[in-house]
């Protein structure tokens, strides 16, 4: 009676086992979506241009979409990040979007033609720059490049 006891227990508690497991074991879990577009590195910095006016600069960039899975460019933004007291706040000082039509859009490598390579900043506030590009397999914007965290001046020296 005891071994009875046993096999029974035993055979209960893997039924149990099973029907607490089968979810996780059918379940499949969806990939998270790799970004295709990417970036070289991307440099900028701040300088003051008078007393309590300052700038942004940033040298050009380029911005690449891997085309080996035939994706075109849909969009990049630059964008300057103010950190105040480990907050960020991102302001986009460039917004660059492609034709609706996909065969219009750029594929591989594309060095933009920007408007302008200074930006207006606050003197004496730290900021960081940010590029974020979205190709067509991307459901949002990526970033894909920053530069280090930099303070603006504050006084002509």
């Amino acid at each position: 009676m005891k071994k009875k006891l046993i096999i029974l227990s035993l055979i209960v508690l893997t039924v149990l086992a099973a029907i607490t497991a089968w979810p996780l074991l059918i379940r499949q879990d969806k990939a998270a979506a790799a970004p295709e577009v990417f970036a070289g590195g991307i440099n900028g910095g701040c300088y003051i241009t008078a007393p309590n006016v300052c700038k942004i600069h940033v040298d050009p960039f380029i911005v690449n979409v891997d085309d080996g899975g035939g994706f075109k460019l849909v969009e990049f933004q630059l964008q300057a990040v103010r950190v105040v007291n480990m907050v960020e706040q991102a302001f986009p000082i460039y917004n660059f979007k492609t034709d609706a039509r996909p065969e219009y859009r750029q594929g591989g490598d594309y060095q933009p033609t920007l408007v302008a390579l200074d930006y207006a900043a606050s003197c004496d506030e730290d900021y960081f720059i940010r590029l974020v590009a979205q190709d067509e397999s991307d459901a949002e914007l990526f970033e894909v490049a920053k530069t280090q965290i930099f303070t603006c001046p504050i006084a002509v020296p």
